[in-house]
C-alpha cells in the first residue's frame, strides 16, 4: 500500500520502495514508514526548504535532492530514522540549515557535510549518537550554531571547531562525556553560549593567563572555575 503525501495529479511510480520519479519542476521521493507503509513525497525542485519533519519515517532516498540547487533547509526531525544518508549535501551548496533532531540516529556521517560551505545550523538533538566526527565541521566557517544535546556521546574531539570562528552556540547537554578538551573552543571569539553537563569535566590546555581575548562563553566557565588548566599530555 502506498501513502500518498501529494494532491498532485499522480504520475507513473516505480515498484520499489527508494525509487523516485521526476516529472518537470517536481520531483517524488519514495520512504518506508515506522508501520512498514511505504510512502511519497511530491515537492517543486525550486524549493529552498525541504521539510518532512514528523511524518513517522523510517527510511528515504535523499539522492533526488541533488537537483534543488537552491535548497537552503533541510528539516527531518521528529521521525525515526536509525541511519540517514547525507551524501546529497555534497551537491547543496547553499545548504544553511539541517535539522536532524528527535530521531533514533546511533551513528551519522558528517564527510558532506563538508561541501556547505554556507552552513549555518546543525542540529542532531535528542538522538542515540554514541560516536560523531566533526572533521568536515572545519569547512563550514559560517556555522553559528551546533546542537548534540541528549545523545550518548562519551567522548568528542572539538579540534575541528577551532576553524567555526563564527560559532555561538554549543549544547552538548546531557551526554555521558567525562572529560572534554575546550581548548579549540578559544578560537572561536563568538562563542556565547556553552551547554554542559555538570559532570562533565572540562579541560584545556591553555595557560588561565591567555593574551587573546577569551571566548564570552569560556569566560564565564572560567570565572566559576569550570575549566581546569592542564599541562600537554596530562
Amino acid at each position: 500500500m502506498i501513502a500518498s503525501y501529494s494532491n498532485a495529479t499522480s504520475i507513473i511510480k516505480q515498484q520499489d520502495d527508494f525509487s523516485w520519479v521526476s516529472s518537470l519542476d517536481k520531483i517524488e521521493l519514495r520512504a518506508t514508514l515506522l508501520n512498514g507503509e511505504a510512502a511519497t513525497f511530491e515537492m517543486e525542485s525550486s524549493s529552498t526548504v525541504v521539510d518532512l519533519s514528523n511524518r513517522s519515517i523510517l527510511a528515504i532516498d535523499l539522492s533526488l535532492l541533488d537537483e534543488f540547487s537552491k535548497m537552503e533547509q533541510l528539516v527531518l526531525k521528529d521521525n525515526s530514522f536509525m541511519s540517514v544518508d547525507l551524501s546529497v549535501l555534497a551537491f547543496c551548496p547553499s545548504m544553511h540549515g539541517v535539522n536532524l533532531s528527535h530521531n533514533k540516529l546511533r551513528t551519522i556521517d558528517l564527510s558532506s557535510v563538508g561541501y556547505c560551505s554556507r552552513l549555518e545550523s546543525l542540529d542532531l538533538s535528542s538522538n542515540q549518537i554514541l560516536r560523531i566526527e566533526l572533521n568536515a565541521l572545519s569547512k563550514c566557517e559560517k556555522l553559528t550554531s551546533l546542537n548534540l544535546m541528549d545523545n550518548q556521546l562519551v567522548i568528542l574531539d572539538l579540534e575541528p571547531l577551532s576553524k567555526c570562528g563564527r560559532l555561538e552556540e554549543l549544547n552538548l547537554q546531557n551526554n555521558p562525556i567525562m572529560r572534554l578538551d575546550v581548548t579549540p573552543l578559544f578560537m572561536c571569539a563568538s562563542l556565547r553560549q556553552l551547554l554542559v553537563s555538570d559532570d562533565t569535566r572540562l579541560v584545556s590546555t591553555y595557560k588561565q593567563e591567555v593574551e587573546f581575548l577569551i571566548p564570552p562563553a569560556l569566560n564565564e566557565l572560567i570565572n566559576n572555575n569550570r575549566v581546569e588548566f592542564i599541562s600537554q599530555g596530562q
